[in-house]
């Protein structure tokens, strides 16, 4: 019986040869355990046993045959080397998945409402206050009902028109721009300002006394009790609320202290002049030619050429029972200074029209006014302008002496 030897290194390589055997096999067999017999679940590491990238392993078998005829030595044969090569496992590069974070809308910005301008008058300003708004509204045409105070959806639709009608922003409310474009449109000229001389301020305080509405003493001084006394009667009679005597004011005024074609003897206390006549309100004998036209109901001489007044003065006329003739005259004589012959009083400035009767000066009349009367003469208070009219007036110019 012939033993085979195998050495060391041949069984080391068929070893290593049944592992590479086991690894290329993809389905790994269940072994039975050495002593128990116990079957063993495949082992799936395949860590173990496998060779180094790069290594070979040679096996080398040697074969003998013995047959019945004689022994046949097979020469070893030395296989190509088999290269095992495990290569590396190289994970797949998989490009990094960049997240990108959801697109967020921005939160939607409400621009808050627009806040109304302050009101300069409110619904809930004072009685007074929306009358004058009330006053002033209507004085432009866009209010039509009562002045009454009282802040209603009327007023609100009537703002809101005025602000459409002249192009400002529609609020409805009576903000500083409202009521500055209101007060401009509704505003007139001042008459008798606070700087205005005594006389006329004797005037305005003669006119307020008359109709109640001053009480102290006609000074001619503009002080602050006038103001309020005009503010007053603006509230009272519905006109807009200057506290200033502008030209409504002041005609409101007047019409309540004065009829025309009447004597206006508030502006004579004042120590006014009369004002002049327009000249349609003239006699119609007055309008042709160079007149002296005297006037009883008013108290006035004008001076009349063509039609056209050039100054007018405050006259005085007879007492009862020697009354100042009436009609039209011619002017007869003129005298710069004679003394009457009946009176023995001086007339300065005598412009004859009628017998004894003349246009003259009167020291009288300037002293004591219309609490005197004359004896038939038309009497001049004024020197000054008695004396102008004097170098105009000539012989045959026509006196129309009138009630």
């Amino acid at each position: 019986m012939r033993t085979i030897r195998m050495d060391r290194k041949a069984v080391g390589g068929a070893t290593a040869g049944l592992v590479l055997v086991a690894l290329t096999a993809m389905t790994p067999a269940a072994r039975a355990d050495d002593l128990t017999g116990t079957p063993t679940p495949p082992v799936t590491s395949t860590s173990a046993g496998v060779a180094a990238e790069g290594t070979s392993t040679e096996t080398t078998t040697v074969a003998e045959t013995t047959t019945a005829t004689g022994s046949v030595t097979t020469e070893p044969t030395t296989p190509a080397p088999t290269t095992t090569t495990t290569l590396a496992t190289t994970p797949s590069t998989t490009p990094p998945t960049t997240t990108t974070p959801a697109t967020t809308p921005p939160p939607t910005t409400t621009s808050p409402k627009p806040v109304p301008p302050p009101a300069v008058i409110a619904r809930t300003a004072s009685t007074l206050r929306i009358k004058d708004l009330q006053v002033r509204l209507k004085l432009v045409g866009r209010f039509t009902y009562a002045i009454t105070g009282i802040y209603w959806y009327a007023v609100d639709h009537a703002v809101l028109a005025f602000q459409q009608s002249q192009r400002l922003p529609q609020s409805g409310v009576v903000d500083q721009r409202t009521w500055d474009r209101l007060r401009s449109l509704t505003a007139t000229p001042t008459t008798v300002p606070r700087t205005a001389g005594a006389a006329q301020v004797r005037e305005l305080q003669l006119r307020l006394r008359a109709i109640g509405a001053w009480r102290y003493a006609i000074t001619g001084i503009y002080w602050s009790a006038l103001d309020r006394s005009v503010l007053a009667f603006q509230q009272q009679r519905n006109l807009p609320q200057s506290g200033v005597v502008d030209a409504r004011t002041w005609a409101a005024l007047r019409a309540l202290t004065y009829r025309p074609g009447t004597f206006d003897r508030y502006r004579f206390e004042a120590g006014l002049r009369p004002l002049l006549p327009a000249a349609s309100s003239l006699d119609s004998r007055c309008r042709t030619g160079r007149v002296m036209c005297v006037d009883k109901a008013t108290r006035t001489l004008t001076w009349v050429v063509d039609g056209r007044p050039r100054m007018v003065m405050w006259a005085r006329f007879g007492r009862p029972g020697l009354e100042t003739r009436e009609g039209t005259f011619r002017v007869s004589r003129m005298y710069a200074y004679v003394i009457s012959n009946l009176y023995f009083t001086p007339m300065p400035y005598s412009m004859f029209f009628s017998g004894g009767q003349a246009v003259h000066y009167s020291s009288n009349f300037a002293r004591l006014g219309y609490a005197s009367a004359s004896h038939g003469c038309v009497n001049i208070a004024d020197l000054e302008q008695l004396r102008s009219l004097f170098s105009q007036v000539r012989v045959g110019d026509k006196v129309v002496v009138r009630h």
